[in-house]
């Protein structure tokens, strides 16, 4: 369900490093209601293509195979340390995701929105082999005391419940993260960290 259709002003993102880095462009999408468990949750939708599309190597179920990456689509949450994207093929098949933590989303000014990146990744490939990013990267800013200790914790625990929930959709579904996932919902995986 989207929360904001055509004619309903632009939305904006912001995405902030530690170091002072920056990007920002217009969000191509909006605000979603999607039902889960504990209750129905409000989050921002991406969704792009890229200028150039890129082969990429992906896991199959019977070995490796070379897929065009042609799109993405990312949620935002306001109510967790993480956003996710999803890369895609021309046609709308996973290729993997990718798990940012970050600071949630939040609202620097009437429809212009922000996150600060919080360096740790993950990368899931669709059968929910997990490969960690940037744990370096994060170590290095929690040393430097650019971070926030209490941001560390929490993405500590965000990076806990997102692999906990992977495990858990995992045990029920097999290994297939995209099973039950239906259009601008984000997979079930993610709604459960």
């Amino acid at each position: 369900m989207t929360a904001n259709g055509p004619g309903q002003d632009r939305l904006f993102y912001r995405k902030e490093k530690l170091r002072g880095a920056c990007w920002e462009y217009q969000i191509a999408g909006g605000w979603i209601v999607v039902p889960t468990p504990g209750g129905a949750r409000r989050l921002l939708h991406h969704r792009f293509t890229f200028y150039k599309p890129r082969e990429v190597e992906i896991r199959t179920t019977t070995g490796t195979a070379r897929v065009e990456r042609t799109a993405a689509e990312q949620w935002f949450f306001p109510d967790r340390w993480f956003s996710l994207l999803r890369f895609t093929t021309s046609r709308d098949e996973t290729i993997g995701y990718y798990v940012n933590f970050s600071h949630p989303l939040a609202e620097l000014r009437t429809n212009y929105y922000r996150d600060l990146d919080l360096e740790l990744d993950l990368w899931l490939d669709p059968d929910g082999t997990a490969t960690e990013l940037d744990r370096d990267e994060f170590d290095a800013e929690v040393a430097s005391t650019r971070m926030r200790p209490d941001w560390a914790t929490a993405v500590v625990a965000a990076y806990a419940a997102v692999s906990a929930a992977v495990a858990t959709t995992l045990s029920e579904d097999g290994p297939d993260l995209d099973l039950a996932r239906q259009g601008p919902q984000p997979p079930r995986f993610i709604l459960r960290a």
